[in-house]
Formats: structure tokens, C-alpha cells, sequence
């Protein structure tokens, strides 16, 4: 399929009133470098080059910045199932949880106890540490701290924080919890 260019035929009329002009890709070229397409702006959505206004373009231009620096940020990382139970290349949500001497709760647990233990800790944790590790750890498409911290009006630090100390509290229950079933 190949590409389409579309310029409006007066550079100032937007809305239903709008008139666009097609053009093929040599015109195109050589329109946005002809002084006549100085100063007009445009964003290529695939298949289709549709000019815009300024605002409309700056617009786009830190939405499409910022969807660079997220995926950026998530390069290498993947939504980690709570119901994966450990199958080669998989992480459960156990292999997260850390506790303050740097074992992880895998290390430290794994062969002592089930998914049921860390179901039931989950359920102990109050509403509000519940949804923070449910959007961080186990919902499809979770939330970095930083655009929970956005969500939340607080800092990412702060998130981070919470974050490390629901994880704490988690551990704990999860011990708990398997001593009281010995």
C-alpha cells in the first residue's frame, strides 16, 4: 500500500470546513521544501502524512516522545503473571518479593510453600497496598511507579517507598502464614 500526503488547500481553515489537497510522494518532497511549506507542520501516521496545525504537532510531538521513553524505560521487561508457577523463562510474583538481607523470597520459601500462602497474604494486605502491588506486579499492562506516582499525586521516591514496604509486609505475612499452617 503505498503512502499518501495530504496538505490542506488553505493553511489557516481547520474543522469540517477543511479542504485537502492530495499529493503524491515527489510532490509532497517538494512542496515541505519550497517556501510555501516553511512553517507548516505534519504527522506521518503510516500509511497517511496529514498536516496539522503548530499545536496539533506539538501535541503529537511529546506524546510520541514520551511513548519513546516509556518503551525505553520497560526495554526488557514483561508483565509477570501472580498465576505463573515458576515454568522455565517465567517469574511469579515470589521472585519479586524480596526481603532486607537481599534473599529473595524464592530463596528463602519456595520449598515450603504454594500459590494458596501468597494468594492468602495478598488478601491480609489492606485496600489501598493491595491495588499498589496489584497495578505494579500482577494487573495485564501494569503501571510504573512513576505513572502510579502521576495517578496518585505523589512522587515516584515516594511510590518506590510504599512499594518496598508492602513488599516487606507481604514477606512477613507470607511467614506467618506458613508458620501458622505447621
Amino acid at each position: 500500500m503505498r503512502k499518501r500526503y495530504y496538505i490542506r488547500n488553505c493553511p489557516d481553515t481547520y474543522g469540517e470546513g477543511t479542504e485537502w489537497i492530495e499529493l503524491s510522494g515527489k510532490e509532497f518532497y517538494q512542496f515541505v521544501n519550497s517556501q510555501e511549506g516553511k512553517n507548516r507542520f505534519f504527522i506521518d501516521m503510516g500509511n497517511v502524512v496529514l498536516e496539522v496545525s503548530e499545536q496539533e504537532f506539538k501535541l503529537y510531538k511529546t506524546e510520541k516522545n514520551h511513548q519513546n521513553y516509556v518503551e525505553k524505560l520497560t526495554e526488557g521487561f514483561s508483565t509477570v503473571s501472580f498465576y505463573a508457577e515458576g515454568e522455565e523463562g517465567e517469574y511469579s510474583l515470589l521472585d519479586t518479593i524480596e526481603d532486607s538481607t537481599h534473599q529473595t523470597v524464592e530463596d528463602e520459601v519456595i520449598s515450603r510453600i504454594n500459590i494458596e500462602t501468597i494468594r492468602t497474604a495478598l488478601s491480609l494486605l489492606n485496600r489501598d497496598d493491595y491495588i499498589l502491588i496489584y497495578k505494579l506486579y500482577l494487573m495485564d499492562g501494569r503501571e510504573t511507579e512513576r505513572t502510579l506516582a502521576k495517578e496518585l499525586g505523589i512522587s515516584q521516591a515516594a511510590v518506590h517507598k510504599r512499594k518496598t514496604k508492602v513488599l516487606e509486609n507481604l514477606r512477613l505475612l507470607v511467614i506467618k502464614i506458613e508458620k501458622s499452617q505447621q
